[in-house]
């Protein structure tokens, strides 16, 4: 939830939602770093330890999107389709929720056989990730293109994404 006064917003769950990605972008630090010091990072796990902090990343700023909408009066389906528009014509709120639902439910999904039969999510992802293997790794990197490997570096497209649902909440 956030409150605006005049044109500016106090978004406490903004901060939090912060704090908890400049960890996550330190644990990713240190992981890349490993990684680039090993001759095997896969076998060594380290893609797959990247791949967990960036999921955990996804679903804090789709608890933060969720947690925005409180009061709003706004659904989520049309929620997340506002806000800025990825290069692939998706909206970054939709990406944003179809990565966290693909790190919440990869596993189960892959283990029924169900990856990409009657799953809104795969398409979602496989259209911005270029590769089968470390989906979330992918999007990150398609989300971030031009500023740098973090998940920070989705924050200013939240704030967009919660302007533009502060805009659809108020009357015109």
């Amino acid at each position: 939830m956030f409150l605006k006064f005049g044109d500016q917003y106090s978004d406490g769950e903004l901060g939090r939602l912060c704090e908890l990605l400049e960890l996550l972008d330190l644990k990713l630090s240190d992981v890349h770093n490993k990684i680039s010091d090993s001759t095997d990072p896969d076998s060594e796990g380290l893609l797959d330890k990247g791949e967990y902090f960036i999921g955990v990343g996804f679903v804090a700023m789709q608890q933060y999107m969720i947690e925005t909408l409180l009061f709003t009066g706004i659904d989520k389906g049309k929620a997340y389709s506002l806000g800025p528009v990825h290069s692939s014509n998706m909206p970054y709120a939709s990406l944003i929720n179809a990565a966290a639902n693909w790190w919440k439910h990869e596993a189960e999904w892959w283990n029924a056989g169900e990856i990409a039969e009657n799953n809104r999510t795969y398409p979602k992802i496989s259209l911005v990730a270029d590769s089968n293997e470390y989906q979330l790794s992918n999007v990150l990197a398609s989300i971030c293109s031009s500023s740098g490997f973090s998940l920070m570096g989705v924050v200013p497209f939240l704030i967009e994404w919660r302007k533009s649902v502060d805009e659809a909440r108020s009357p015109r």
